[in-house]
């Protein structure tokens, strides 16, 4: 084997030790050669020269021997340094994993702690919702019998002084001047906003299925109460109803997420033209859920689309029930909108003022509003239209009211807000009421006769 070889089996250390070792061999070797040849030349040397070689013999193998047990004892000394090295690392693993394990058991323990006081805490939280309901439940029970009996009593004691009693708050409210023409400005620039809103949409809408219709090579004459399609029966497909009967529902709730994405931008403006833009949003939210709710009820319009889709009667009522649960939560989703929407008038909406702002920012406008266009709703001649027509527009509009009884009971819920100290003055805003005059009138008289397409 090489010495290169050797050296790298062995290691600087023992390599060191072996060659050594080679060394005093080798040494020993010739050693005992000499001895030999000395021997040979000195058959008669004496003994103590003998004995000297003999001597010297036994002290360099004596040598070598306590050379040989200091290698070994420091060989047992390393490894054994090694393995106690070994074992403190092990018992310092061991500590650190067992220190672990503590704080894990100690942050488990905090968990539970933390989970326990939690549930404590909701059912306490749930025992004390209970209870307010409970006792606001019974506070209602017995705010409607003491109303009843009131009720009762102004029957049975009914008299001139009654009627003063009745009015008290409409002649109250007569009085006052400032009151009052605040009531009427507010309401009447907030209907300019609910008709300005609602013809924006439809006309719209109305221009959309003209387009989309000729499409179909249809002919089509649009009336201010309707699109007449002036084809045979038997032109009529499964696909051009399904367009053409649901381009102005998709078009209002398209139109209705567009005006309160932008409502939501500019609600905090002072002008009232954001309020063209929340009408517009439950506009185009009445004419999608407002037609897929009486169109399913009554099989017409929206409703056709449905019935070509091949809907049985359980998939219709779900369509309804889904539909007025969407009008309800729009009302509820809205009141604060219009609640905010009070910052065009007022530096602040509290109990004071909160009422007037209903009334007339939201109830008044409605009602009348919804009339109006009922009321243009109306055929001038029944060949083109008929009643049946008139009413289910004018009852797809009344389902406005789904929207506005949330807002009702929601309305006086939520806490005085206050917006600036900014002066405001109470104005009518005669071009947006002069532009809705001018467009009712064009629309209702313009269209009289209709405008053939095709």
């Amino acid at each position: 084997m090489k010495e290169s070889t050797k050296k790298k089996l062995l290691g600087k250390k023992f390599y060191a030790v072996y060659r050594r070792m080679r060394f005093l061999s080798y040494k020993r070797k010739v050693l005992k050669q000499r001895a030999k040849i000395r021997r040979s030349e000195e058959k008669n040397a004496l003994k103590p020269k003998r004995k000297k070689s003999d001597n010297s013999q036994i002290s360099f193998g004596y040598r070598f021997y306590r050379i040989v047990r200091i290698l070994r004892f420091l060989y047992k000394k390393q490894k054994q340094n090694r393995r106690i090295a070994k074992e403190k690392k092990r018992e310092k693993k061991l500590q650190e994993k067992i220190e672990l394990e503590e704080v894990r058991e100690r942050m488990r323990l905090v968990r539970e702690a933390e989970r326990e006081a939690n549930k404590k805490q909701k059912s306490k939280t749930k025992l004390e919702k209970k209870a307010f309901k409970k006792k606001k439940r019974s506070v209602r029970r017995y705010i409607f019998r003491r109303r009843l009996r009131k009720l009762g009593y102004e029957i049975r004691h009914f008299n001139k002084d009654s009627i003063k009693r009745i009015f008290k708050w409409l002649v109250a409210f007569a009085e006052n001047k400032d009151k009052r023409n605040n009531f009427f400005i507010i309401s009447t620039n907030s209907l300019a906003m609910f008709l300005l809103s609602y013809f924006t949409i439809y006309i719209i809408s109305q221009l959309i299925i003209v387009w989309v219709a000729k499409s179909f090579d249809y002919r089509t004459i649009l009336f201010y109460y309707k699109v007449y399609y002036s084809i045979d029966s038997g032109d009529w497909t499964a696909d051009s109803v399904k367009i053409l009967y649901s381009m102005a529902p998709l078009t209002g709730l398209l139109f209705g997420i567009v005006f309160i994405t932008i409502y939501s931008t500019f609600k905090n403006e002072n002008g009232i033209l954001k309020l063209f833009f929340l009408w517009g949003f439950i506009h185009g939210m009445i004419m999608f859920f407002g037609g897929l709710l009486l169109g399913t009820l009554m099989n017409k319009d929206f409703g056709w689309v449905i019935a070509y889709l091949y809907y049985r009667d359980t998939g219709k009522m779900i369509f309804s029930l889904l539909s007025i649960f969407a009008l309800v939560a729009i009302g509820r989703g809205v009141s604060k909108s219009f609640l905010i929407s009070g910052n065009s008038y007022f530096n602040f909406v509290d109990k004071s003022n909160r009422k007037l702002l209903l009334f007339s920012q939201v109830l008044i406008p409605a009602i009348i509003g919804s009339v109006i266009l009922a009321l243009l709703k109306i055929p001038n001649d029944l060949y083109f239209g008929t009643m049946d027509q008139a009413l289910f527009e004018g009852l797809k509009l009344s389902t406005v009211i789904l929207v506005l009884v949330p807002v009702i009971f929601t309305f006086a819920s939520f806490e005085a807000i206050y917006f600036d100290e900014e002066p405001r003055k109470i104005r009518l805003a005669w071009k947006f009421f002069a532009a809705s005059i001018i467009i009712v009138l064009l629309w209702r008289f313009g269209l009289a006769n209709g405008i053939y397409f095709g």
